[in-house]
């Protein structure tokens, strides 16, 4: 009988800790029974949102009230109980607090991955993540340097760093033309993709500000949701680009969608260590991001580009320089992916800190 691990994030909805949690536990399940949980939402909505999900043998949402909700820890604790847990991997610091609660005292073996810095300027954040590692005495993880640096900084704990890995075998170089069909997309066109939550601080505006620097051949793919769709299009329409805009919503095979692009771009005001530069990268797609967070170290020097300024017509150059690169030259990218971000990577050091804490 295999030992039963939970990973435990806020909420099961598209996003890079999310993935991140998804494919480290893929990689795990030879070792595992892995049970996925959610503190908020409902298990349906969350299926229906993405669809994902129902693919997971042990996949369910608490459906956490507002605020504090004291009643969840029981729930989570009766949970552990009932499936005999004894690891939890939580994912931020509302998991960190109710699962190292409801595991408090049970004998599981608990590991916590912090994925950004940002979050300690935000309330409490910092005083409940010190008090939270004090008592509860998780492995603490960092998926970054510049997250551990953060951290450490406040006075919080971090005993390693593990790099957040790509499922290299899912996310492969793939006929272009045959991805462009499958999506819908223009068959000549120069394609600059992102991907992303539609909100102010992923900075889509700033890609369709750049496709008014850029020849009508160059065509903008957005891939994603989020409360700022309505506006974002409303803009491609006052700068005459709507035409050379594709608002694909949410897209739920991002393997096959990559390979449809000449180049990948996060225009992000803030970030952690976003998925999406691993996974264009292992599918040789070059990509393009701002000096934010983490972003630097996930980008291949060789055939890739961080941005230092945020001036957009600055970024014309490097987007011309990186969609004119040669396909046959590409397989650089996957190589950087392959030894600095693979899932089995990831997964064999988070096997052996919890080998180590058991």
């Amino acid at each position: 009988m295999k030992p039963v691990l939970v990973q435990l994030v806020q909420r099961m909805s598209v996003g890079g800790l999310e993935t991140m949690a998804l494919t480290l536990g893929a990689r795990l399940e030879a070792q595992f029974e892995v049970h996925y949980l959610s503190l908020e939402g409902e298990t349906g909505a969350l299926i229906d949102a993405w669809p994902r999900l129902a693919n997971l043998g042990h996949f369910k949402a608490l459906n956490k009230g507002s605020g504090v909700d004291a009643r969840l820890i029981q729930r989570l604790r009766r949970y552990f109980k009932q499936h005999k847990v004894t690891h939890l991997h939580s994912h931020h610091i509302g998991p960190l607090i109710y699962g190292g609660a409801a595991a408090f005292g049970l004998g599981v073996t608990h590991v916590h991955t912090h994925h950004d810095g940002w979050s300690l300027t935000l309330g409490r954040q910092k005083q409940l993540t010190r008090a939270a590692e004090t008592l509860f005495r998780p492995a603490m993880v960092a998926d970054a340097d510049t997250v551990a640096d953060a951290y450490q900084g406040q006075g919080c704990r971090i005993e390693k760093v593990i790099p957040n890995g790509v499922a290299a075998s899912t996310f492969l170089p793939a006929d272009q033309q045959a991805a462009r069909r499958r999506f819908g997309l223009p068959a000549r066109a120069l394609l600059l993709g992102t991907a992303c939550r539609l909100e102010p601080v992923k900075g889509v505006d700033r890609l369709l500000s750049l496709l008014t620097h850029l020849p009508e051949e160059v065509h903008l793919v957005i891939a994603g949701e989020g409360g700022e769709k309505p506006q974002l299009q409303a803009m491609a329409q006052h700068l005459k680009v709507a035409q050379r805009c594709h608002f694909l919503g949410q897209v739920e095979r991002m393997e096959q969608w990559y390979p449809a692009l000449d180049l990948f771009c996060l225009a992000s005001h803030s970030e952690g260590a976003p998925m999406s530069l691993l996974e264009a990268q292992a599918c040789e797609v070059p990509v393009m991001v701002p000096d934010v967070g983490n972003c630097r170290n996930m980008v291949c020097t060789e055939m890739g580009h961080v941005l230092d300024v945020a001036e957009v017509e600055s970024w014309v150059r490097p987007v011309r320089r990186l969609m004119a690169l040669s396909r046959q030259r590409r397989g650089a990218l996957r190589r950087f992916v392959l030894s600095s971000g693979s899932d089995d990577a990831m997964a064999q050091q988070y096997l052996s800190l919890m080998e180590e804490r058991s």
